[in-house]
C-alpha cells in the first residue's frame, strides 16, 4: 500500500509523535534526530512500510542495541495504518552498512536477515546481553574477535572534555567587567558622556587533560585499549597529552593524532621502545613533573594515571612525585586494572604510597569503567568514588 500524500504540517506532527513514542521504548532521539527524520521523509519521499522503516533506522536507530526497540516502536506507530508487512532485513546489504572498521557490531544486526523484524523479542534480547557482557568482560579475558568489537565500543564513547573560566576576558553584549576602551569610544559619539557602558566577560576554554599509560609487561592486555581510549579523548579536544610510561616516559600524543586508531597505534608501537618491559613508575612521573614545558600539560589539568601499582622504584618517590602531581593538577584519577577485582586491596607499596594523594580511584579493566572514565573527564560522573 502506497503512503498517503501529507502536507508539510502532518509530517512534522508524524515526526514528533513517533520521535516521542521512541523515547518512551528506550531510544535516544533528540531535536537533531527528529530533523534528520523529517528531512529523509521530504529527500527520500517513501511510498511503501519498508521505505519508511529503512529511512527512520538510517537516522534514528544509530546503534545496534537500539534496533529491536526502534522495530517494535516502529510497528506499534506504522504497522496498523500501513497494512502492509513490515520489511525484513535484506540478505545483501549495502557496502555502506558493513565498513572495515564496524563489521563485528554490524554482523551482530546482519544475523537477523531473513526474519520478521515483528518477531524478534528473543533475538534482540540476545543482541544487548551480548553487547552489555562485552562491556563489562575485562579486557584480559578477551578473543581477538572480541578485542576488535571492544575497540568499536571503546570509539564510540562519548567523551566530552570539560570547560574553565579563562582569567583573559573577552569583549560581550553583557557581563561583570567594564570595558573601558569601549566606553570610552562610545562617549565621542555623546560629548564624552558615558551614556552606554561596554562590557567584558571571562572566556570559556578548554581544560588540560593529560593521560599517562603504563606499557609495562603487567599491563599489557590493558595497554592497546587504554591508548584506544587516548586516541578518543585526543580526537575530542586540542588540550590534551598522553604519555607512555615503562623504564622511562615517552610522549604519544603526536602519534595518536593519526584518524585511524589502528595506524595511530602502530605508530605508537614504533616510538615507545620500553614496551612489554619493566616499571620505574616513580622516575617517569618525575621526568613528567620536570620536563621542559611540563607544566603547560599538568597545571590546572585533569591527569589520569592508568597503571597497576607494581613499580620497581622506591614507594616513597612515587609517593612524593603524586603529590606534587597533585598540588599542580585539577584533578588526580589513578586507574588501576586490578581493582576491577572486588578482592583487591592496594597493598603494593606503590600503590599504597600514591594511594593518599589521590582525588579519584577507578577501574580499568574493562569499556564500562571507560566509559565511567569518561564521565569522570567530562565532569559529572554519578559512579566513581572520592578516595
Amino acid at each position: 500500500m502506497a503512503a498517503p500524500e501529507r502536507g508539510p504540517e502532518d509530517l512534522t506532527r508524524v515526526c514528533a509523535e513517533f520521535t516521542v513514542l521512541l523515547r518512551r521504548r528506550g531510544v535516544p532521539v533528540g531535536p537533531p534526530q527528529t530533523a534528520a527524520f523529517l528531512e529523509a521523509l521530504y529527500l527520500l519521499r517513501p511510498t511503501t512500510p519498508a521505505e519508511l522503516y529503512w529511512a527512520g533506522r538510517a537516522v534514528l536507530a544509530t546503534d545496534v542495541a537500539q534496533v529491536p526497540a526502534y522495530t517494535r516502536a516502529f510497528a506499534e506507530f506504522f504497522a496498523p495504518a500501513a497494512g502492509d508487512p513490515l520489511p525484513t532485513a535484506p540478505a545483501d546489504p549495502p557496502p555502506s552498512v558493513l565498513d572495515t572498521e564496524s563489521e563485528p557490531l554490524a554482523r551482530l544486526a546482519l544475523d537477523l536477515a531473513g526474519e520478521e523484524l515483528l518477531d524478534l523479542p528473543e533475538e534482540a534480547r540476545v543482541e544487548a546481553s551480548e553487547a552489555e557482557r562485552l562491556r563489562q568482560k575485562s579486557f584480559a579475558r578477551m578473543t581477538a574477535e572480541e578485542r576488535r568489537v571492544a575497540a568499536l565500543l571503546i570509539r564510540r564513547l562519548r567523551v566530552r572534555l570539560p570547560r574553565r573560566l579563562s582569567r583573559r576576558r573577552r569583549r560581550a553584549p553583557s557581563g561583570r567587567y567594564l570595558d573601558m576602551r569601549k566606553t570610552l569610544r562610545r562617549s565621542l559619539a555623546t560629548d564624552g558622556e558615558p551614556a552606554r557602558l561596554g562590557r567584558r566577560r571571562r572566556r570559556v576554554r578548554q581544560r588540560p587533560v593529560t593521560l599517562v599509560i603504563d606499557v609495562s609487561g603487567s599491563m599489557t592486555p590493558y595497554a592497546h585499549a587504554l591508548l584506544r581510549f587516548g586516541h578518543a579523548l585526543l580526537h575530542a579536544g586540542h588540550r590534551v597529552e598522553v604519555f607512555t610510561v615503562g623504564v622511562r616516559l615517552s610522549r604519544v600524543t603526536d602519534a595518536l593524532r593519526h584518524d585511524s586508531a589502528d595506524r595511530a597505534l602502530d605508530e605508537v608501537g614504533r616510538r615507545v621502545a620500553d614496551w612489554d618491559g619493566g616499571t620505574r613508575l616513580a622516575t617517569s612521573v618525575t621526568q613528567l613533573l620536570e620536563r621542559r614545558r611540563g607544566h603547560a600539560a599538568l597545571r590546572g589539568a585533569i591527569v589520569v594515571i592508568c597503571s597497576d601499582g607494581l613499580d620497581r622504584d622506591d614507594p616513597r618517590l612515587l609517593g612524593e612525585a603524586t603529590a606534587r602531581l597533585s598540588r599542580l593538577a585539577h584533578r588526580l584519577v589513578w586507574l588501576n586494572p586490578l581493582k576491577g577485582d572486588p578482592r583487591y586491596r592496594p597493598l603494593a607499596r606503590g600503590m599504597a604510597a600514591a594511594l593518599p594523594h589521590l582525588d579519584l580511584f577507578l577501574a580499568g579493566h574493562n569499556v564500562a569503567s571507560l566509559d565511567e572514565l569518561a564521565a569522570v573527564v567530562a565532569g559529572h560522573a554519578t559512579s566513581a568514588r572520592r578516595v
